[in-house]
């Protein structure tokens, strides 16, 4: 007679929650509410919304490296790489070699960039107009999301690199 080898588990199963009900659904589609949102406005600056958030981090920060770029904005290298070079075509950004170390490259605003953000100031004051929402409540939801994506899923270890843990995960 053989012995029951099967390990009970210590997390309660739960019912399937519908579609609505599911947190990743309601991340999914919020975001894609917004993307598709904001496309309209993007485009009468000529940006996608990827090199949109490139622009914001060069306005904020100045010149930066693609790893810096790539670990600010949660993108990896295969796809910030291209969307650099689209950017610099169209004349928004620059590359930069410092002379302290001529190794790295750097990513720069040009002066079309730099003025760039003067109408970005502007639209998104239109934008939070069409969103038809209190400023508070948006800044809530704002909040909030900063937290969940801080504090949900497994804690990075200093010792370990990202992709180790998202493979783990």
């Amino acid at each position: 007679m053989g012995r029951d080898v099967r390990r009970k588990s210590s997390i309660a199963p739960v019912e399937m929650p519908g579609l609505d009900s599911h947190l990743c659904f309601a991340l999914y589609a919020a975001s894609n509410h917004m993307t598709r949102l904001f496309a309209p406005f993007l485009q009468k600056l000529g940006v996608t919304y990827p090199q949109y958030l490139v622009l914001v981090v060069l306005w904020e920060r100045g010149a930066q490296g693609v790893g810096d770029l790539a670990s600010l904005l949660r993108m990896e290298f295969g796809t910030l790489s291209p969307m650099l070079k689209r950017i610099e075509s169209k004349g928004l950004i620059t590359r930069q070699r410092p002379p302290s170390d001529e190794r790295r490259v750097l990513f720069a605003l040009t002066s079309k960039g730099v003025s760039l953000r003067k109408r970005t100031e502007q639209m998104l004051g239109e934008f939070y107009c069409f969103l038809n929402m209190p400023l508070d409540e948006l800044t809530d939801l704002k909040d909030r999301l900063h937290h969940f994506v801080k504090s949900a899923g497994p804690k990075q270890s200093p010792a370990l690199p990202r992709k180790i843990l998202k493979v783990a995960s």
